[in-house]
């Protein structure tokens, strides 16, 4: 039996700022059931504390425990590698300096005098709207310079409440272009944030569900890590998508809202 949730956020629970319809009300079915609920979300650009925030006024209200994006899944390796007191290049929003100086990391940012860039080990990218060729710029040539290269996703699309806008994956492509360099992902599909969702929760992977609205991300993300997948169809992906899937990236099931769950 089900008894750990874990939710997407953009284009599951809400696209932009406006309620997915009946999210509230499958949030709260399921915790009244009894069900552990977790929020796994590939967007970075901000500190989990806003998700809160983000969650609870829009009638789903949850604790920072709860919440892994893939700034926090970037924190966590980066502070298993040994990076708290050494110096990273970060590009992308507030989320990602402030999971990073949580660990003890030292966050230099455009902002900075170009000379910090020197002492940059590694290069981290994630959504950023403020995008501009300086931070393109700067990050190759740390890139160069043999700074390790961490995307927190490659989300190409972000879904807001008229359509897509370009998501994380676009200033990671332009920063890889430049350096000739591929990064090492940490949000979904790689499988680090679920798993350490499933340790925190104590489960086994058959006993959670993974629900998302992407193929590429959410659901190969819950099929590496053995877990049941549920796609929902009211952010990115289609049913005929999941209908045409190759192996890996079919969902155990397909609802059209929360409502199924």
């Amino acid at each position: 039996m089900t008894s750990v949730y874990v939710f997407d956020l953009d284009g599951v629970l809400w696209r932009g700022e406006s309620v997915v319809p009946g999210a509230p009300e499958a949030i709260a079915r399921l915790r009244g059931a009894g069900k552990r609920l977790f929020f796994l979300t590939n967007n970075s650009s901000q500190p989990r504390r806003v998700y809160v925030e983000k969650l609870t006024r829009l009638g789903m209200p949850a604790d920072e425990s709860e919440i892994a994006t893939s700034a926090s899944i970037t924190a966590a390796y980066l502070e298993s590698q040994g990076a708290a007191g050494k110096s990273v290049f970060a590009v992308g929003g507030p989320g990602i300096s402030d999971e990073l100086g949580r660990v003890g990391i030292n966050v230099v940012t455009v902002a900075d005098p170009e000379e910090r860039d020197l002492d940059c080990t590694y290069v981290v990218v994630g959504l950023d709207k403020n995008f501009r060729y300086e931070m393109l710029h700067r990050a190759q040539q740390c890139l160069i310079r043999g700074a390790g290269f961490i995307a927190t996703n490659r989300d190409g699309q972000y879904p807001v409440e008229n359509g897509v806008i370009p998501g994380g994956g676009s200033m990671v492509a332009a920063i890889a272009a430049a350096a000739e360099r591929e990064p090492l992902t940490m949000g979904k599909p790689e499988p680090l944030g679920l798993q350490l969702l499933l340790q925190l929760a104590g489960v086994a992977p058959e006993d959670a569900m993974m629900i998302g609205d992407r193929l590429d991300t959410d659901i190969l993300c819950g099929n590496r890590c053995g877990v049941p997948t549920a796609l929902v169809l009211t952010g990115v992906g289609t049913r005929e998508q999941a209908a045409a899937a190759p192996e890996g990236f079919a969902p155990t099931r397909v609802v059209a809202t929360l409502a199924e769950l």
